[in-house]
């Protein structure tokens, strides 16, 4: 009796084991790109992730914007993931060869000749892109011109403010109360925004940013901005 039980007791800390070790060896799961690596250049896109689930679909997005859905397919014994959206063009690279390790998932395949590896990590929830942050209403409080304070003379009166919209139009209510509009474009791989005035005498201009739920620092890189950085805090009203 004693043997039976022990034997029992090996058997089910085998299957614990191997229970373990399959969960930890799954494509499935919600995961974000920590890495991309194209050759020796770094290519990873803004809060880039994929939500791989039991049924076979899969939805992929970056920040709070979802941009793709479609099947997945892993084949265990040869280890390559690959997935289809029929909304978006062919893969012409094809799949992934996957590898485990650290609660890691890695994904490996040759591009136009160069060497692609995918870093992904679990997560739980969506992960917030500079595009997420960006929305709301941004009231100046300084900006320099060659690193010296312009404030009082471009906003001396405190009128300027940026009203980023979801829908990808902004506001900039200039130091002297008029409204202008356009559309703001977020590049996919680089904190960078750029605004497109809808008026034919602005030109676009795009800025290097850091922002979070409070503050939004431009730093001009553009010919006509270069030399200016902005400072803005989120307000609540106008």
């Amino acid at each position: 009796m004693k043997k039976e039980l022990n034997s029992f007791v090996v058997f089910a800390l085998m299957l614990i084991s191997f229970s373990t070790y399959a969960q930890e060896e799954t494509v499935i799961g919600f995961w974000e790109v920590e890495i991309v690596e194209v050759g020796e250049e770094n290519m990873t896109p803004v809060a880039k992730w994929f939500k791989i689930n039991t049924d076979g679909t899969y939805q992929a997005g970056n920040g709070w914007l979802q941009n793709g859905q479609g099947n997945w397919n892993y084949d265990a014994e040869n280890k390559m993931y690959s997935a289809i959206d029929y909304l978006d063009v062919t893969d012409e690279f094809g799949g992934f060869s996957v590898s485990f390790a650290n609660e890691k998932m890695f994904w490996e395949r040759v591009e136009d000749g160069a060497l692609v590896k995918v870093t992904l990590v679990p997560i739980e929830k969506l992960p917030m892109s500079p595009a997420d942050y960006l929305e709301g209403i941004w009231d100046l409080v300084e900006i320099t011109e060659n690193e010296q304070s312009i404030l009082n003379d471009f906003d001396k009166d405190n009128k300027h403010k940026l009203f980023i919209r979801w829908d990808r139009i902004y506001i900039n209510f200039s130091p002297e109360g008029k409204k202008m509009t356009g559309y703001w474009h977020i590049h996919g791989h680089r904190p960078e925004i750029t605004l497109l005035p809808h008026q034919e005498d602005k030109v676009a201009e795009s800025w290097k940013i850091e922002v979070n739920d409070k503050d939004l620092l431009m730093i001009g890189i553009s010919d006509t901005n270069r030399t200016m950085v902005r400072k803005y805090v989120r307000r609540n009203t106008f």
